[in-house]
């Protein structure tokens, strides 16, 4: 069950209680007050009935004369003062009746209940009424005369039963007319923890965002500013988290990106020194290619990590001769090349450069390797270095492969991005031009791309230098 309708069914079921129970006391004392005034009334008669007929009898002097007396004056109180609502019996000495009004029903055990001048009373039911029977006894000369009457009391016994129906009815009324208050003010209450819920249910399917808009100042509005923060907090966390994800992930995929090229050197070199006649000069070459792929990529992993994970731009740049960086990665490359006959032509000026070498030649190694994939076979890859200023320098990477639709050249450095998604069997996840990117732009550079379909591509990067 909703706390909302736990709240609206308590609500109502303690006013129900609250109203009965206070209705029931307080009729219960009306009527008790009521009754007390009839109760007093009745005693009030009888003493007045018992004070007349002492004063009659009190002046008769012989005993005879007295029960004579006593039955006159018995019925003259009888003719004088009984009524619909009150009725008298007068009964002697030995409790036989002297005179009686009506045939109602007198309690004979109440006159047990006497002592010498006192009074006594009962409340009697007869017949589904309620009457109230009071009872006194006085001494005279010829013993006790013991004076009783009846008090018709049911219009006090009806009201109660008139006021408890008419009550039973209000609490009906109010009842209703509470319930259907009680309804809107638990929806108003409980609104705004509905829409913390709702909030609470966005951010749980991923809508880190989203907040509770909660206006009002109190506990819920506190709650829902503490929440608010918590959720800032949550969000924060979580996207700090994402990005480390990420970086993690964008090193794992350029790493294992990057360790094919070296590895293909290595791997083609290591098959030349195993399977060919080299001479010495040769052999020690291969073997010197193989060696220096090897530190490269040990080094590669570093600075990967640092570049794509700490996010690390401080990185410490050595100037190099561009024409024999050129000059090294084309030997680098061609056992790559040779295998899918494809020619890479390297023209670099002479001049100095301020670089990181290890991801330059990523770089490079990247941007050769998209082309010789852009090329089925028999291809020319062009590899250019000049300076355009004193402190700016172009490298261009043109190839003559089956090229790039133009609306696709905006989203080809997004990682795992492929225009030619037939590229994934040739061990291809799209990571190599965004990884390229983060390079370039440690080099305060820029790369651009043209292309045209069945013509090829061309890549500039403009490098500080």
């Amino acid at each position: 069950m909703k706390l909302s309708w736990k709240v609206f069914l308590s609500t109502l079921i303690i006013t129900i209680l609250t109203f009965s129970i206070g209705g029931y006391f307080l009729i219960s004392a009306v009527f008790q007050s009521a009754f007390n005034r009839e109760k007093s009334s009745a005693l009030e008669e009888n003493k007045m009935l018992r004070s007349y007929f002492g004063a009659v009898i009190t002046t008769i002097t012989s005993e005879e004369q007295s029960k004579i007396s006593m039955i006159k004056t018995s019925e003259s109180i009888i003719s004088h003062f009984s009524n619909d609502k009150l009725s008298i019996r007068i009964s002697d000495d030995a409790q036989d009746v002297v005179a009686q009004s009506d045939d109602v029903n007198f309690d004979m055990n109440l006159l047990k209940q006497l002592e010498d001048d006192s009074l006594a009373y009962k409340t009697i039911e007869y017949n589904g009424s309620y009457y109230i029977q009071t009872a006194s006894v006085l001494n005279t000369f010829s013993g006790k005369v013991y004076l009783e009457t009846i008090h018709d009391i049911s219009s006090v016994f009806t009201d109660r039963q008139d006021l408890f129906s008419f009550y039973r009815k209000l609490i009906f009324c109010m009842l209703i007319i509470n319930g259907v208050l009680v309804f809107f003010m638990t929806l108003w209450t409980f609104s705004p923890l509905k829409k913390l819920s709702n909030t609470t249910r966005e951010i749980a399917k991923g809508k880190y965002s989203d907040r509770a808009v909660i206006k009002t100042k109190d506990e819920v509005g506190l709650l829902a500013e503490d929440f608010n923060k918590m959720a800032d907090s949550l969000e924060t966390k979580i996207r700090a988290l994402e990005a480390t994800t990420i970086s993690q992930r964008d090193f794992i995929g350029s790493f294992a990106h990057e360790v094919k090229t070296p590895l293909t050197t290595i791997i083609g070199y290591a098959d030349m020194l195993r399977s060919k006649k080299m001479t010495e000069e040769n052999r020690i070459l291969a073997a010197d290619y193989i060696f220096n792929e090897g530190k490269r990529l040990e080094a590669l992993s570093l600075k990967l990590l640092d570049l794509l994970v700490v996010k690390n731009r401080e990185f410490e740049m050595k100037e190099i001769n561009m024409k024999e960086l050129f000059n090294n990665i084309k030997g680098i490359m061609e056992p790559t090349l040779k295998g899918s006959n494809i020619i890479l032509k390297v023209s670099a000026e002479d001049t100095q450069i301020k670089v990181e070498v290890d991801l330059m030649k990523t770089l490079i190694f990247n941007l050769v390797d998209n082309a010789r994939k852009a090329i089925k076979e028999k291809g020319i890859i062009s590899l250019t270095g000049k300076r355009i200023s004193a402190d700016r320098f172009m490298i261009i990477v043109k190839d003559n492969g089956k090229g790039m639709p133009e609306e696709e050249l905006s989203r080809i450095t997004e990682i795992f991005y492929m225009v030619d998604k037939s590229r994934f069997k040739d061990k291809g996840v799209g990571i190599g031009l965004s990884l390229c990117k983060e390079i370039v732009e440690l080099h305060d550079g820029e790369m651009k791309f043209e292309s045209q379909v069945d013509m090829g591509t061309s890549v500039y990067l403009d490098l500080r230098g």
